[in-house]
C-alpha cells in the first residue's frame, strides 16, 4: 500500500507539476543557490504569475481579436447602409426628374394650337393622337397590296392632296 500511494503521488506530480518542476530543478542545479528550498518556493511563485499573467494575456488577445471581427461586420453594415442610402436618394431624384418631365410634357400638350401655329414656320398640320395612328396603322395592314401598275396611279393622288394642304397651309400663314 505504500507503494501505491508513492506512485500516485508521483503521477500527480508529473501530471501537476512535471514541466514546471523540471525547469525550477534545472535552474536550481545551474544556479546552485544557497537555500534552494527558498529559491524553489519563489521560483514556483513566480511561475504561478507568469502562467496567470500569460493566461490573461491570451483572454485580451481573443477578445481583441473577437472585437476586431465585429467591428469589421459594422463597418461593412454601415457601408451597406451608406450604398442603400445613395441608391434611394438617386430613385429619389430619378423619380423627380421623370415627374417633373411629365408636368412639362401635360403642359405642352395643353397648349392650344393657336400657340404654336402663331410662331413663325410653324407647321399648319393638324394634332394627330396615338388612337387615330393606331387605326390608320390597322387601316394599312388590312389593306390588300396593290399591282405596280396601280400603285403608280395611287401615288399620284396622294401626292396632289400632299400639295393641297401645302397651298392651304401657307395661304393660312399668309392671312
Amino acid at each position: 500500500m505504500v507503494r501505491s500511494l508513492g506512485a500516485m503521488d508521483t503521477e500527480y506530480l508529473k501530471t501537476h507539476l512535471g514541466s514546471c518542476m523540471t525547469e525550477c530543478l534545472a535552474e536550481v542545479a545551474e544556479k546552485r543557490p544557497l537555500d534552494p528550498i527558498e529559491f524553489i518556493a519563489h521560483w514556483l511563485y513566480k511561475y504561478k504569475e507568469n502562467e496567470a499573467y500569460l493566461k490573461q494575456e491570451d483572454e485580451k488577445a481573443e477578445q481583441l481579436a473577437s472585437e476586431r471581427e465585429e467591428a469589421a461586420r459594422e463597418m461593412e453594415r454601415q457601408e451597406k447602409m451608406r450604398e442603400e442610402a445613395d441608391r434611394i436618394l438617386r430613385e429619389e431624384e430619378e423619380k423627380k426628374r421623370e415627374l417633373i418631365a411629365q408636368k412639362e410634357a401635360e403642359a405642352q400638350q395643353e397648349k392650344p394650337v393657336k400657340e404654336t401655329s402663331s410662331m413663325p414656320g410653324a407647321p399648319t398640320l393638324e394634332t394627330v393622337t396615338e388612337e387615330m395612328e393606331a387605326a390608320d396603322a390597322a387601316a394599312a395592314a388590312e389593306k390588300p397590296v396593290e399591282a405596280e401598275g396601280e400603285g403608280e396611279e395611287a401615288e399620284a393622288p396622294a401626292e396632289e392632296e400632299g400639295e393641297k394642304e401645302e397651298q392651304e397651309g401657307q395661304a393660312a400663314e399668309e392671312q
